[in-house]
């Protein structure tokens, strides 16, 4: 199936990570989560994700580099993992359109 949301992302600074996997599981994506990741929002779904950023900046992490992302950016995602960072002072907003793949 597909879901759109929108996302507020807080700065980093101000961010409590907490219990991700919990975090994950209220989302429905319980397996998601990636607890040995570089960061602790790593996580990757079984879907073709837009993330298209709608106010202020935030980084996309990936398993090799990061890319910042400004309002108006897209970026298109086949079930990699993946973390957000809002290194900031303001919140960043971000649209995502989930559409649900399988594996290949």
């Amino acid at each position: 199936g597909n879901v759109v949301r929108i996302v507020e992302f807080p700065p980093d600074k101000e961010r409590n990570y907490g219990n991700q996997a919990e975090v994950f599981r209220q989302y429905g994506a319980d397996r998601a989560h990636d607890a040995k990741a570089r960061h602790p929002g790593f996580h990757k779904t079984q879907s073709v994700d837009y993330a298209i950023l709608l106010e202020g900046e935030i980084w996309a992490l990936m398993d090799v580099g990061e890319t910042l992302m400004k309002p108006g950016d897209v970026l298109i995602q086949r079930g990699t993992n993946h973390a957000w960072a809002n290194r900031s002072t303001a919140p960043a907003r971000v649209l995502f359109v989930l559409n649900g793949a399988a594996l290949l």
